[in-house]
């Protein structure tokens, strides 16, 4: 077996997971390094017509998706997608912040940063529906991703690496004035979500607007450490509003004494590279350089070494740079 071979076989376990997936509902691929939108190779429409045998119903939802690889300040999207088929899909929450606090061991999936988040699902019939969910990678552009930057858009546009999961088809059965996925119109997300803040923690602790859809730059705020739930919206946000995917986190949920990241006061604990340190506070933010750093010593680490490793021993071009596009 030849050298390339041998780092080539090296790699495949890398390439297997990379940054987030969900965790309820169930994800249809276990990988976190799905970089071709919006669900990879596995579209909805390979699935057959009975293929959902979970029901879920409108209204509020609690969903669950995890990080397997930190990336200070890159924010989630989540859509819902149209009967049958991932086209069409309505945006039902948008500028999810990151979790900054955490640094998940790549080859441990027990410590993967968990996001709890309630949803509210649209009353429509649907026999194949599916969740969708979208990571655009902020830590990656720059000056664009500061909070006076231009920021990156996605779908199909200028975020240049963003992550995708998909979950597995269900069903949804609304109530007697549902309608039909495929006839449903979907309204502007924060028509549905007025009071989601239009404001998180950038650079440096600065306010970063978050009011235009699909338009992102580096956007964190605090996760609480006990449920996993954002401590800086309303109670809606954080219920267990049981369903599909409730109690499977308990703890004691606290109402925010305020709705704004702007305005929090309120710091939190984290495990950082080992140690214990204390989150900024929302109106602190964090304090990372949009320089690339040395990785903290977990298996993220080993991650980025490998890929510098094929970098240097492997002279064709066209190989290295398709290694690195699905590690970055």
């Amino acid at each position: 077996m030849t050298l390339l071979q041998l780092l080539l076989l090296a790699a495949v376990p890398l390439l297997a997971h990379s940054h987030s997936r969900w965790e309820c509902p169930a994800p249809r691929s276990s990988s976190t390094g799905i970089k071709n939108g919006p669900c990879g190779s596995q579209p909805l429409s390979l699935y057959q017509t009975d293929a959902a045998t979970d029901e879920i119903k409108p209204g509020p939802l609690r969903i669950i998706f995890e990080e397997s690889i930190h990336h200070t300040g890159s924010p989630f999207r989540i859509s819902l997608s149209n009967d049958g088929t991932d086209d069409d899909a309505c945006v039902l929450l948008d500028h999810i912040p990151h979790n900054d606090c955490c640094r998940p061991g790549f080859f441990d999936e027990s410590s993967y940063t968990k996001y709890v988040v309630t949803i509210e699902i649209p009353n429509v019939k649907c026999e194949r529906c599916s969740l969708h969910l979208s990571n655009p990678m902020t830590d990656k552009i720059g000056s664009d991703g500061s909070p006076s930057g231009i920021g990156c858009t996605d779908p199909d546009g200028s975020c240049f690496s963003v992550y995708y999961s998909c979950t597995e088809p269900f069903r949804i059965v609304g109530d007697e004035n549902v309608v039909q996925r495929n006839e449903y119109s979907c309204p502007d997300w924060r028509s549905v979500n007025e009071d989601w803040p239009l404001v998180w923690v950038g650079d440096n602790g600065e306010d970063v607007d978050v009011t235009t859809s699909g338009v992102y730059r580096r956007e964190s705020s605090i996760w609480s450490e006990d449920d996993f739930t954002l401590t800086t919206v309303p109670n809606q946000y954080r219920q267990d509003a049981g369903g599909l995917c409730g109690e499977q986190v308990t703890a004691t949920i606290t109402s925010p004494t305020t709705t704004s990241a702007e305005t929090t006061a309120t710091t939190a604990s984290s495990l950082t590279n080992g140690t214990t340190t204390t989150t900024p506070t929302a109106k602190e933010g964090n304090n990372e350089s949009n320089e690339s750093k040395t990785p903290p010593p977990t298996s993220a680490g080993i991650v980025v070494a490998s890929s510098l490793i094929l970098r240097i021993m492997i002279p064709a071009g066209a190989i290295t740079f398709g290694l690195q596009s699905l590690i970055i």
